[in-house]
């Protein structure tokens, strides 16, 4: 009986096998590419068998089948031709294909042939941007045209050659392009805030400059690409007022949007930060003046606005704000040198700011 399904299992693969159609890969006329025409052949071929839909013939039957034949492939690329040989080494249908290499440009076509009709089934026709490094993409690329496979149009995006030049990008290699890298700058706080820095400890003040130094790492993730635009996400952990024996961190998550042709960006989101607040009230001295004191030091009957404000004396405590920026990238060579300003926008007082930073273009 085990016998008996093994055999059933047997005969059925090699039906399968038998009644799966054959194609072969015949030609390819390659014009301005450093690669070969049996590289070609070879990636073209490669690339249809993935697809598990054709037996395709490797070249060593298609070499043995075509060996007594008089055929001159340097000029076999009509439909004729090719139906002709097709059927020297039995296929049901055919490919060839041809790539021409202008500049950074690659007009890459794939032809699809019945044998047994001796008719053009289907031609793929594409302009690709050129790199020799990303040819087997630009023919897995064809060969799904070819077939109706489906395509990413992300992955198309990165390839067409109309799209990249719109951009002024570097085709394939812009999945490479990456601004992740440190930032330093500083910034100005204004308002109610800017004078608490200022302030003496004694009032809740903390004794600072209102402008301080800035220093962190921006990390970087691209989710968006349309050519000449991107969008990324970024998030950025800073230290501030290293300068003034202060380290107040913040962490920053940011959505952009850059256009890749000028280095042009803009980016807004939440900011996360550590600040010292308490409640407390103002009083006014006889001259007009305001200072500043804690909720505890009001007097009995005395009535006082009580608020909360930023004081050293307080509590610390994990605030949220949104930041709104811009800035421009400057390319030097494989160098990118990103330029940004910020503000953060808030009722006691703006806080303003620049950073700059380095970042590989491999």
């Amino acid at each position: 009986m085990k016998k008996t399904g093994l055999m059933i299992v047997i005969m059925f693969c090699s039906w399968a096998t038998t009644a799966q159609e054959k194609l072969a890969v015949v030609n390819f006329d390659v014009i301005g590419s450093a690669m070969t025409i049996k590289q070609y052949l070879s990636l073209t071929r490669s690339e249809v068998s993935k697809m598990e839909r054709y037996l395709v013939l490797d070249k060593y039957s298609v070499q043995e089948s075509l060996e007594s034949t008089t055929v001159n492939f340097s000029s076999c690329f009509g439909t004729k031709c090719l139906t002709d040989v097709g059927r020297l080494v039995k296929a049901d249908q055919v490919i060839a294909g041809s790539i021409e290499v202008i500049s950074d440009k690659a007009i890459l076509t794939l032809r699809l042939i019945d044998v047994d009709r001796g008719e053009l089934i289907k031609t793929s026709y594409s302009e690709y941007f050129w790199t020799e490094s990303s040819s087997d993409r630009l023919i897995q690329l064809s060969v799904k045209q070819l077939f109706d496979v489906p395509i990413d149009q992300r992955t198309l995006d990165l390839y067409d050659y109309e799209t990249v030049k719109q951009g002024d990008l570097e085709g394939p290699q812009i999945r490479k392009y990456n601004l992740s890298g440190p930032r330093f700058g500083g910034v100005y706080q204004t308002g109610v805030h800017g004078e608490v820095l200022t302030e003496s400890k004694k009032y809740g003040g903390f004794d600072k400059q209102k402008f301080m130094t800035v220093i962190g790492y921006q990390y970087e993730k691209q989710y968006l690409y349309t050519g000449a635009f991107q969008a990324v996400f970024q998030a950025n952990f800073s230290l501030t007022g290293l300068d003034q024996q202060m380290a107040l961190p913040s962490l920053t998550l940011l959505n952009g949007f850059r256009a890749t042709k000028n280095g042009w960006e803009f980016g807004f989101g939440p900011s996360f930060r550590v600040r010292k607040t308490s409640d407390g009230f103002y009083r006014s001295s006889e001259g007009g003046s305001k200072t500043w004191h804690l909720a505890q030091e009001a007097l009995e009957g005395e009535e006082v606005d009580m608020k909360q404000r930023v004081d050293s004396r307080g509590k610390s405590q994990l605030v949220s704000s949104w930041v709104w920026g811009v800035g421009k990238t400057i390319k030097a060579g494989k160098m990118n040198i990103p330029i940004n300003l910020y503000a953060v926008p808030d009722k006691d007082g703006w806080l303003f700011g620049f950073s700059m930073g380095y970042a590989l273009h491999m």
